[in-house]
């Protein structure tokens, strides 16, 4: 991590809220870096979530006089005023490089956390790591220029489920049996709700199979004993 904004996206990688982090001036930096790591290979959150900062590397001009070895009054107030002015510094590098893909779904996601799309995907959204996360928000867009469709649905579940299976039934084509290739618990059930509740269309009905595969007549390797299950 090199600058300001990495501590950002680390932050939201390992689920750290951006605003319980507290910048601070290092008394001893590298004139070469930004962020003041003790251990330069350094690539975690420390747990007191304090960093301190290099923030002569490209603000100067904005903190040369706060930090004026001369002024040592008010110095409570001036390390606050310090870590709101990098926050803020720090937000507008990542406002600063990002597309308006990458808007749509910051929107997107604040939209799921004011229970805009239910209470189930607020809750369930938290199961997903961050790449996920980023998979379902990107698929999401597609969601509202494209519409609903079995091909965007199973383009997410495969991506997220990477040993997944859909199946079409021929006697009842509204039928989808999806098998996951996972054991059953908590995590796995809260991403494939939300996939399930967002993606595939509202006149299929679902059925889910987790570990254990159904039989299906023709098919040797999904026909072993005490590894299926039977579907009426």
């Amino acid at each position: 991590m090199n600058y300001i904004y990495d501590i950002f996206l680390k932050a939201d990688e390992q689920n750290v809220d951006r605003e319980k982090i507290r910048f601070k001036q290092a008394k001893v930096c590298s004139p070469y870096m930004e962020i003041a790591f003790d251990e330069i290979n350094f690539t975690d959150i420390p747990r007191d979530k304090q960093i301190e900062i290099n923030s002569f590397y490209r603000f100067q001009e904005i903190f040369q006089e706060l930090f004026d070895s001369n002024f040592e009054e008010n110095i409570e107030l001036r390390n606050t005023l310090f870590d709101i002015l990098i926050h803020y510094l720090g937000e507008m590098d990542l406002k600063s490089g990002l597309s308006k893909n990458e808007f749509y779904k910051m929107f997107l996601l604040k939209d799921i956390r004011k229970n805009v799309f239910g209470k189930d995907l607020n809750t369930n959204i938290d199961f997903f790591n961050k790449e996920e996360k980023d998979i379902f928000l990107n698929s999401l867009i597609t969601l509202y220029k494209t519409g609903t469709s079995l091909e965007l649905f199973n383009k997410v579940l495969v991506k997220i489920f990477k040993y997944s299976t859909i199946y079409l039934s021929k006697d009842a084509p509204k039928d989808i049996y999806i098998y996951l290739s996972e054991y059953k618990n908590e995590t796995f059930e809260g991403k494939i709700n939300a996939i399930v509740d967002t993606f595939l269309p509202v006149n299929m009905n679902s059925f889910l199979f987790w570990d254990k595969h159904f039989g299906i007549i023709g098919e040797e390797n999904v026909m072993k004993s005490d590894e299926i299950v039977m579907v009426e």
